[in-house]
């Protein structure tokens, strides 16, 4: 029973990391059918091989990425869909900093295995160690390896297929694990001819749930200050470690 909950955990944890591109990750998006059924044509043999060099090649030059972000997810356990904006920055291999500005305020980093969110508003912060977490560092290495298309990365996880559509280029990802495909059906990231970094991230899960992030006004390798994804706490803030069976520390780095 213990380990079917925690199996259940690790994949709501997942799609809700998949989700976030994120990307991730992460403007205008496909239609919703194409997305989420895969509609369009299969691209296989040569082509499809040709496609996915172009894309590890591209993958390669993308060191960092700044971009606008909207999520919009809809639940059957939700009465409307929930929308949340902000700004996304991105820096390989593992660093990423989501500010989001509207409903509510958060501040969402990941530096390397380190996971930190931060509610301004309420003067709380939570960090917690991914190393200790296997369904939470699963999810983040999803999530950068979506970012830049790491596709090496991917297919360990997912089978690929390679669709053409009306608006460019869609990657349907079906999940390897039965694990996480007990909340995932399908993701799929969608891409702009000669576009190196995805303008969306469907993540479809098994009972009708659907978080699309899109991003916008994308900055590839942007100039960033040594401390553009660092976050600096004040002594007001509470900041709970989950690492820490005291569960409370005081506020800083």
């Amino acid at each position: 029973m213990h380990r079917h909950s925690d199996r259940t955990r690790a994949a709501a944890v997942l799609i809700r990391w998949t989700g976030v591109v994120a990307v991730f990750f992460l403007s205008c998006c496909p239609p919703p059918e194409a997305a989420d059924t895969g509609a369009g044509t299969e691209v296989q043999g040569q082509e499809r091989a040709q496609f996915l060099e172009r894309m590890r090649d591209q993958e390669q030059r993308i060191q960092s990425v700044r971009a606008a972000v909207v999520q919009r997810k809809r639940s059957p356990l939700l009465k409307e869909e929930a929308v949340s904006e902000g700004t996304l920055l991105y820096q390989r291999p593992n660093r990423l900093r989501w500010e989001v500005a509207t409903p509510q305020r958060a501040i969402i980093l990941i530096d390397g295995y380190t996971l930190l969110t931060y509610r301004p508003d309420r003067h709380e912060a939570e960090r917690r160690d991914l190393r200790d977490d296997f369904a939470s560092r699963a999810a983040v290495e999803f999530l950068t390896a979506a970012m830049d298309l790491d596709l090496a990365e991917l297919e360990k996880r997912f089978q690929v297929d390679v669709l053409r559509d009306a608006e460019g280029t869609v990657l349907r990802l079906t999940p390897r694990s039965p694990l996480v495909a007990q909340a995932v059906a399908s993701i799929a990231v969608s891409l702009s001819d000669g576009d190196p970094v995805p303008r969306s991230i469907v993540v479809t899960g098994q009972k009708g749930d659907r978080t699309e992030t899109t991003l916008s006004h994308v900055i590839i390798n942007p100039s960033l200050p040594g401390d553009a994804i660092a976050l600096k706490l004040g002594p007001e803030v509470r900041v709970r470690d989950s690492r820490r069976p005291a569960g409370e520390v005081p506020g800083g780095r």
